[in-house]
């Protein structure tokens, strides 16, 4: 349970650090629909904690770990800002990571060219990194048939590189943004 409050604690402070914060869209139209905690969009998980009375917040993740000793390799989250007009893609990696060689994904084949994120912050365990996710690049990352990420662990260590998934991001996205939506 403490793993879940640290990342809506993280996703609350990218949001407020990207100029949002967890509230409803008054210009939204005046349905919601209802998102249950664990929901699956392809790759990606709903995840929401109570902040307060009639108050939830939502995000997408997935958490990557190597296949041959389950290492922690990563942590992505997904979440819309209080406005729904705009969607955020955090990665989580350890501490220690060399932050000049940043953290990158792009489309495994052919010549695209990668998308860097920014970092955020850090805390004694996670290094965050963030970037604006606008529905155009996830549909170009969802549109690619294999992804690979990647960042350096530490300085002078080999990069890290891993294969990810984002298959169902822009679905999950919609779905957290329909989720916001005033009740009538």
């Amino acid at each position: 349970m403490t793993n879940l409050k640290n990342l809506f604690a993280g996703a609350a402070i990218l949001t407020t650090t990207a100029g949002a914060a967890f509230a409803q869209d008054t210009a939204a139209p005046e349905t919601a629909t209802r998102i249950a905690n664990g929901t699956q969009f392809g790759a990606w998980t709903v995840s929401c904690e109570a902040l307060a009375v009639n108050e939830t917040a939502c995000v997408l993740s997935q958490r990557l770990v190597r296949r041959s000793d389950n290492a922690f390799l990563a942590e992505l989250l997904a979440f819309q800002s209080a406005s729904g007009d705009r969607a955020f893609l955090v990665a989580r990696v350890p501490n220690g990571v060399y932050f000049p060689a940043g953290f990158a994904m792009r489309p495994a084949e052919g010549e695209a060219e990668e998308t860097r994120f920014v970092w955020q912050s850090c805390s004694s365990e996670l290094c965050e990194a963030l970037i604006e996710l606008d529905e155009e690049t996830a549909e170009e990352l969802e549109g690619a048939e294999r992804l690979v990420a990647g960042y350096r662990p530490a300085l002078g260590a080999e990069p890290l590189v891993f294969a990810l998934n984002v298959q169902g991001l822009q679905d999950g996205i919609d779905a957290l943004a329909n989720s916001r939506k005033p009740a009538e």
